[in-house]
């Protein structure tokens, strides 16, 4: 039993699972048992990831196909739009008005409000 299993049985909602499932970081090989769980959970530990490397590295120019996808199952389409408008051509000016726009540098909690809602709505299906 890994730290999934364990919110999933412990039936946190809300901002505990969101917690608990940043235990990803202290436990790396639960990565590779991701597959094992409802496309949800995956999407909030992608978001998580993306949130996370955001605040370290900043925004790159790379692939944030995965992302997107999860923003808007969590009905954060306007962080995915934004996202989509990274590829390879984007000049130095677009990138910093796509990253100034970003809801960390703006509604940073309407955000993880939203997660919390998309969370609480599966794991209500789910109990």
């Amino acid at each position: 039993m890994n730290f999934i299993d364990e919110a999933i049985n412990s039936k946190l909602t809300g901002d505990d699972f969101l917690q608990a499932m940043t235990g990803i970081y202290s436990f790396p090989e639960v990565w590779g048992e991701l597959d094992n769980y409802p496309n949800w959970i995956k999407d909030v530990i992608t978001i998580i990831d993306y949130d996370t490397e955001l605040q370290m590295e900043g925004l790159d120019i790379k692939n944030y196909s995965k992302v997107i996808d999860a923003l808007k199952r969590c009905d954060l389409c306007e962080e995915a739009n934004l996202l989509e408008k990274i590829n390879d051509n984007i000049s130095d000016d677009e990138m910093t008005n796509v990253y100034n726009q970003l809801a960390a540098n703006n509604d940073y909690d309407s955000f993880w409000d939203k997660l919390r809602y998309y969370i609480n709505k599966n794991v209500n299906i789910q109990l």
